[in-house]
């Protein structure tokens, strides 16, 4: 067989599987790698730091199915690590790429730069706990069976993995790929799912009152489509939750709302919580999702089909999938059972159906921003949020072939700027407009992104809520811990080689303000800074926050 080397076959792998992009810091353990990804047709995307490449990864990943990032051992693996623990609890496949030092230290364990002194598998045992593999490849005759291995699981369970390749490894020649076969693709067991079918399936046509709230895990497991066709055929009502809204529902005449505890819309937290069945369908039961409520659907309410188990009446049953429970309850349920039901219909605060007209000397408040970008937002924009904006846009009713990103079960704040980066990657412009709404303190943290964006000519919109702090913990516990330094956010583009940006006090400021970006075609970002009162928040914002606190 023709032969090639262990890090032309990895990078042959990933493009295969649709990855087209590498994010990355380059490290001397990992440079021969670099060499084969300047050689290769796969290109190499420079992010600040390991951090924020591993959001963009994550970012990428959601959008295209899979991510890669690669950084050296030690101060570039553990950078990393936070990035991967959110890909980990919200299902998305990033492999991380990692140069070690060569095979023989890790046998004699040598004093080297890098590398925690007598423990040399330190990275790996970390990244044991936050992917669903991680491996040392130091066998090149074993290497290419290892990374398939580590790709498929990764793809199956939607999950990081963790590659750990030594530096005098990462040349060495191995066979050239042949078929791709997937080395593991967990089977449910049929008689375990026909009979937690069977038991929820009967559960559910009891009663009236059933609601189905849909998480993270559907647009992680590509179910979108299913979970629509099993609505039109049973007539059930259904709702977004905070922690993955979907979406791709909002519009559908059986969604409800957007379900928050006591932040919902009051007839929709009143249809959830008196609901004698709720079905978390991809969805975690999470202090988040239940929105800080007393009254939220309890254990003996509920049905929990997440992360691979169906918990009902005080039983968990494991290894079963959410394709699986999702198709044997489409078989199981009658046609129509829900269809005259009466349930709320598309109960959200800001909606393009609500008529909005700006004042254009009016100062903008947090009330208002939303309610006009719920008619900026159109069918096929990605919108990528972070801190603040997150929970706002929560409550905003989308287009139903709109993407909407943001960590809301990790709720790492930083990440929205690192996902918009790889965003731009996954989805070239102009096939799709991308849209990051920061919060002031979270871009603060990965700031230095918007100098890729620019470096790279990526074309999006960014916009930055300035009201000086981290809004999120003021209402929870408030202090002068939560306040930031007031940057001047709309300079930045210039400093770093870009377009200036704007700033918006009025209405009329954010429809000058919205023209422009509706007519941004880059290249590079066009940045806009939103000023707001620090306290200008909404009301079910801030008593989830008082209640969270407490």
């Amino acid at each position: 067989m023709p032969h090639m080397n262990i890090s032309a076959y990895l990078l042959h792998r990933l493009q295969s599987r649709g990855v087209d992009h590498v994010f990355g810091i380059p490290g001397d353990y990992v440079l021969p790698f670099f060499d084969e990804l300047t050689a290769s047709e796969v290109e190499h995307v420079a992010a600040c730091n390991e951090l924020n490449a591993g959001y963009a990864a994550d970012g990428y990943a959601r959008l295209k199915g899979l991510g890669a990032v690669a950084v050296t051992c030690g101060p570039g693996s553990l950078s990393l690590v936070n990035a991967v623990a959110g890909a980990y609890a919200e299902r998305v496949p990033v492999v991380v790429i990692c140069g070690g030092p060569r095979r023989e230290a890790y046998a004699k364990k040598p004093r080297l730069h890098h590398i925690l002194p007598d423990n040399f598998t330190a990275s790996l045992k970390i990244f044991a706990e936050i992917t669903v593999g991680a491996s040392l490849i130091d066998d090149p005759a074993q290497a290419p069976a290892q990374i398939d291995a580590l790709l498929a699981r990764s793809l199956a369970e939607r999950r990081p993995v963790y590659l750990e390749i030594p530096v005098d490894v990462q040349q060495q020649p191995c066979p050239a790929p042949g078929q791709w076969a997937a080395a593991f693709s967990p089977v449910d067991d049929q008689a375990t799912l026909a009979a937690a079918v069977q038991a929820v399936a009967e559960r559910m046509m009891a009663t009236d009152r059933c609601v189905v709230l849909v998480g993270h895990e559907v647009r992680s497991a590509g179910l979108e489509e299913q979970v629509l066709a099993l609505i039109d055929a049973t007539g059930l009502p259904i709702a977004s939750v905070f922690s993955g809204k979907a979406e791709f529902l909002e519009q559908h005449p059986r969604c409800i709302g957007i379900y928050l505890g006591i932040g919902s819309p009051g007839d929709v937290r009143d249809y959830v919580e008196n609901a004698d069945v709720v079905v978390w369908l991809g969805a975690v039961p999470s202090d988040f999702n239940k929105g800080a409520s007393a009254s939220a659907p309890s254990d003996a309410q509920s049905v929990i089909i997440f992360d691979g188990s169906v918990t009902h009446a005080g039983k968990t049953v494991p290894n079963l999938s959410l394709a699986g429970m999702l198709a044997g309850l489409r078989a199981a349920l009658p046609a129509n059972r829900w269809t005259k039901v009466a349930a709320p219909v598309q109960v959200f605060t800001h909606k393009r159906a609500n008529p909005y007209t700006p004042e254009p000397d009016r100062e903008l408040t947090n009330r208002r921003l939303y309610d006009r970008l719920a008619h900026f937002i159109r069918d096929g924009d990605v919108v990528l949020a972070d801190g603040g904006p997150s929970v706002n846009l929560a409550f905003a009713q989308f287009p139903s072939g709109a993407r909407f990103i943001a960590s809301s079960y990790w709720a790492s704040i930083g990440t929205g700027l690192g996902f918009a980066l790889g965003a731009c990657f996954a989805v070239p412009s102009p096939a799709r407009r991308i849209l990051a709404i920061l919060g002031d303190g979270s871009f603060q943290m990965t700031a230095q992104e918007l100098s890729s964006l620019i470096r790279y000519g990526k074309t999006c919109v960014v916009f930055i809520i300035n009201n000086r702090g981290y809004t999120v913990e003021r209402v929870i516990h408030d202090g002068p811990f939560n306040d930031i330094p007031d940057w001047r956010y709309h300079r930045l583009p210039e400093a770093f080689g870009g377009k200036p940006g704007l700033q918006v006090r009025t209405e009329g400021d954010l429809e000058a303000a919205l023209a422009q970006a509706d007519a941004h075609t880059g290249p590079g970002p066009l940045l806009i800074e939103v000023h707001q009162d620090a306290w200008d928040v909404p009301e079910a914002f801030r008593t989830i926050g008082a209640r969270m606190g407490k």
